[in-house]
């Protein structure tokens, strides 16, 4: 039954406007950030993705910023028809803009100045997730044995059906390598690669995250281009396991009168080094993590923006915590590409439950 499931891989059509000279202002004061911050700042992705759906080219933006003037007067074409694109929504980190096309068209071209560009629209693909309990998550340079034991816990534990797997430009193996990683958990899905900036996390700050443009966006691409159809969608990174006692997360969201579960998490550690999700079984006490959520694309709730920890805008997201489920964030489950401290801590106390379902979903080398 899980011998051969069908993974796929395919590409953002995105669009890089440096050689146009033209540049993203800084969102914010310039003087405030460091040189490695300024360094890992996007500065001239004008849209991460362009794909058609529902009688329109959908363009997935970063905050525009001074860019939008430059996309609003640019000579766009389908098929060499003139065009014309318009923003629909702006959101803190990223934009949703479209461009009119009653058929799905065959190129895209655009011109800025004396700069042109000709590309491919790529199309929608929801009919891969349609139906199904599906995990979106991104990752960068993760081992590949977490891959897999990610996939696997919540096919197991959860119900999950399908996994959106978005590669964010690893170094260390190839999509084809996470789908020969991913085949052992039995999930069918799509490897989706997209190697492009993921922007700085600013240090003390308390909007550390405003110029991180791209995964919030990355997450709207998913809801829009492939989950439109999926009867639930997991939110969660590879680091992240959730646990449920009544029913599965899936099953809680499309239960949900909104269609919408959010749920919070607590650390778990390792005591060993070189640690695998199955050795984070001890606990220290420290704070709850930041919600995360599941959520139904065809519900009210699924009309709204994903964020990393929410939907936006969504106000009530707190009303609807329950005790019944939540993650464990696994501090060893990590490359150290934020910080480095979570690599050093060690547990206090063991957490039976967390021993007794890990052993249970990945004992003994599972699968």
């Amino acid at each position: 039954m899980h011998d051969r499931p069908d993974i796929g891989i395919a590409d953002l059509a995105c669009l890089d406007i440096a050689e146009t000279g033209l540049r993203r202002r800084i969102l914010g004061p310039a003087h405030a950030l460091t040189e490695e911050e300024l360094s890992k700042y996007d500065r001239t992705t004008l849209w991460y993705d362009a794909f058609w759906r529902d009688g329109r080219v959908v363009l997935i933006t970063p905050r525009l910023l001074n860019l939008s003037s430059a996309l609003r007067r640019a000579e766009l074409r389908l098929d060499g028809s003139r065009a014309r694109a318009r923003r629909l929504w702006r959101f803190k980190r990223w934009e949703l803009w479209a461009v009119a096309a009653p058929r799905p068209p065959r190129s895209l071209s655009i011109r800025i100045g004396g700069w042109q560009h000709d590309m491919a629209v790529a199309p929608a693909g929801p009919a891969l997730f349609a139906g199904k309990n599906t995990i979106v998550t991104l990752s960068k340079n993760n081992d590949l044995r977490w891959i897999r034991d990610f996939a696997l816990f919540h096919r197991k534990t959860q119900d999950a059906q399908a996994i959106l797997f978005i590669d964010n430009g690893s170094e260390r193996y190839t999509a084809d390598d996470i789908v020969q990683a991913l085949r052992p958990s039995g999930l069918s899905g799509l490897i989706l690669r997209a190697p492009l900036p993921y922007g700085p996390v600013l240090k003390g700050s308390a909007s550390r995250h405003k110029l991180k443009f791209f995964k919030t966006a990355i997450l709207n691409v998913a809801r829009l281009r492939f989950l439109s159809q999926a009867r639930a969608v997991l939110n969660v990174d590879i680091d992240e396991l959730v646990w449920s006692k009544t029913a599965s997360v899936f099953d809680l969201a499309v239960r949900s009168r909104l269609g919408y579960q959010p749920f919070t998490g607590t650390w778990r550690l390792p005591n060993t080094g070189s640690p695998t999700h199955a050795d984070h079984v001890w606990q220290d006490g420290s704070a709850p993590c930041p919600t995360k959520f599941a959520v139904v694309p065809r519900s009210f709730a699924g009309r709204f923006g994903w964020d990393v920890h929410r939907l936006e805008p969504f106000p009530l997201r707190h009303r609807l915590l329950r005790e019944d489920v939540g993650y464990w964030h696994c501090s060893g489950i990590s490359t150290g590409w934020k910080y480095t401290e979570r690599l050093t801590r060690k547990g206090e106390e063991m957490d039976p439950e967390a021993h007794t379902l890990l052993a249970r979903a990945l004992g003994d080398d599972a699968p």
